[in-house]
C-alpha cells in the first residue's frame, strides 16, 4: 500500500505531470547528497497548488507515476501578522506555524520593534523566510507553500485587515481567542508591547490568550495552534 506521507517531498512550484520534470539543482543536491536517494527511487514533487504528483527519480529529472490531492491544508485561512522580534526569533515564528496551518504571514515594525530593515535588509530577510516557510512545509507534508507580505506599520496592517485581532496584555480585556468565518487575521506585537497610540488604533479589536503573557516566539504559534489544530 502507497504511504504518500513517506515519500521525500520537494516543492517545485507550477510543475506538471505531463511528462518529466526538471528538478533544480538546490533540490536535487538534496535529494542526492542529502537524502542519498538513487535512480530509481519513489518521490514526491509538490507543485504548490495542493497536489501531489508521485515520481521516480531519475538522472536529473523525475519521472511522474501518479497524481494526488491530500488534504493536508487547513480549510480555515489564518494570516498571522507579526510585529518584528529581535534576533532570529522570526524564523522560529515562520517554522512552527507554518507547520501548524498558517496562509500568509504579514511581517510589520512596531512603535517598540527594536531590529530596523532597511529595503535591502527587508528583501534579503524575506527570502529567508520563504526558505525556511518551504522547508517547513516539505517537512509537514503541506501542499501550499505559505505566502509573506511587509506593511509599513500597526496602522497599515489594520488598514489592510480591518477585520483582524489584536493578542493584547492590556489588563481588564476578557475576550478569548476564537475563529471568525472561514478567515481571519491575528495580529501579535513586538517584545515590549504595544505603544499608547498603537492601543489606541487597536481600540476594541484587543483579545487574550489567559492569564500568563507569553513570549513572542510563542505567542503567534500557540495562536495558531488554537485556531488550526481544534477539531472539536
Amino acid at each position: 500500500m502507497l504511504n504518500l506521507r513517506a515519500l521525500p517531498r520537494v516543492f517545485i512550484p507550477e510543475a506538471s505531470a505531463d511528462g518529466p520534470i526538471e528538478i533544480p539543482k538546490d533540490e536535487l543536491n538534496k535529494l542526492r547528497k542529502v537524502l542519498r536517494l538513487s535512480p530509481g527511487a519513489e518521490i514526491a514533487i509538490l507543485p504548490n497548488d495542493g497536489t501531489l504528483i508521485q515520481c521516480r527519480l531519475e538522472a536529473t529529472h523525475a519521472t511522474p507515476i501518479a497524481v494526488f490531492a491530500p488534504q493536508t491544508e487547513p480549510e480555515f485561512k489564518l494570516t498571522l501578522a507579526q510585529a518584528l522580534p529581535k534576533g532570529d526569533k522570526m524564523d522560529e515564528i515562520v517554522r512552527a506555524c507554518t507547520e501548524i496551518g498558517v496562509s500568509h504571514f504579514l511581517i510589520f515594525p512596531s512603535d517598540r520593534t527594536v531590529v530596523k530593515w532597511d529595503e535591502k535588509k527587508t528583501l534579503d530577510r524575506v527570502a529567508r523566510l520563504q526558505a525556511i516557510a518551504r522547508e517547513a512545509a516539505e517537512v509537514c507534508f503541506r501542499t501550499h507553500i505559505p505566502t509573506f507580505e511587509v506593511a509599513a506599520n500597526l496602522k497599515d496592517v489594520l488598514k489592510r485587515n480591518p477585520n483582524a485581532v489584536v493578542l493584547s496584555e492590556v489588563e481588564g480585556i476578557h475576550s478569548g481567542l476564537q475563529k471568525q468565518g472561514n478567515s481571519m487575521t491575528i495580529v501579535v506585537g513586538p517584545e515590549g508591547g504595544w505603544s499608547k497610540p498603537e492601543l489606541k488604533l487597536i481600540g476594541e479589536r484587543g483579545v487574550t490568550l489567559g492569564p500568563r503573557v507569553l513570549r513572542v516566539d510563542h505567542a503567534g504559534p500557540a495562536s495558531a495552534a488554537l485556531l488550526l489544530l481544534n477539531r472539536a
